[in-house]
């Protein structure tokens, strides 16, 4: 038996920096994640079930706009990416939106309040969340010079909690009226990555954002999260 039975498994571990760094087994997903962010379309969404690795992907995607090419090194897109920027990405985890609308508006403003510090913004007290998020996005790129990427994890997590209860339309609402600024600020933007379960029709994110290329079904995007037989055939023997 060869130590390579020993391989660390990132079993749970969301992070892709702590998987590079503290040498988990890492699928590599980085030519795919190249392809999708330069040849692809600017506003994407993509559906894949629960711990299927859209957080995974989402840190990737994250790492690879901010331009930490140490973190990429070994892997495949190495041989694509000759130019490694440093865009501002914002990113927000609506898993962590609750189930109504309270707990919906206190989780961006929270983290609204975190990129307005980070960018030396001061909002106005009576501002609306969808006035700071533009500020956010217009003075992030005014200060770097580089167009900004919006990265938004599990959209429709506070959707599902609240369907069928009367919290539902309410954070459709803030749905509607926060991320409208997504479209309306194209000229700031760089790149949109929205992932979610179930791509809810007619409202929120959909019916602001018509702009949206749903990739979840393209071929060349099947193998962007999750692992293929194939893959698990040419990383997993030893374990196998």
């Amino acid at each position: 038996m060869t130590d390579s039975i020993f391989r660390r498994l990132p079993v749970g571990i969301q992070s892709f920096k702590v998987i590079r760094e503290e040498n988990y087994l890492y699928v590599d997903k980085s030519d795919i994640v190249w392809n999708m962010v330069n040849l692809g379309d600017k506003y994407n969404y993509l559906s894949r079930p629960r711990r299927f690795g859209k957080s995974v992907l989402v840190d990737t995607l994250e790492s690879y706009l901010e331009g930490r090419k140490d973190l990429f090194e070994g892997l495949k897109i190495m041989q694509l990416e000759k130019d490694w920027k440093q865009y501002p990405v914002i990113r927000l985890d609506m898993s962590r939106g609750g189930a109504n609308e309270d707990t919906l508006r206190s989780y961006l403003n929270l983290r609204f309040k975190d990129y307005e510090e980070k960018y030396n913004i001061t909002p106005d007290p009576t501002a609306m969340l969808a006035d700071r998020f533009h500020a956010i996005i217009a003075t992030a790129y005014k200060q770097t010079g580089l167009r900004v990427a919006v990265l938004i994890d599990e959209y429709d997590s506070p959707l599902q909690h609240s369907w069928r209860t009367p919290e539902h339309e309410k954070c459709t609402g803030v749905y509607r009226e926060v991320f409208a600024i997504l479209k309306a600020d194209d000229e700031y933007e760089q790149f949109i990555f929205i992932t979610g379960i179930t791509k809810f029709t007619q409202i929120s994110l959909f019916s602001v954002l018509n702009n949206l290329s749903n990739i979840s079904f393209m071929p060349e995007y099947a193998a962007i999260c999750g692992i293929t037989e194939e893959e698990i055939k040419e990383n997993f023997m030893p374990e196998l």
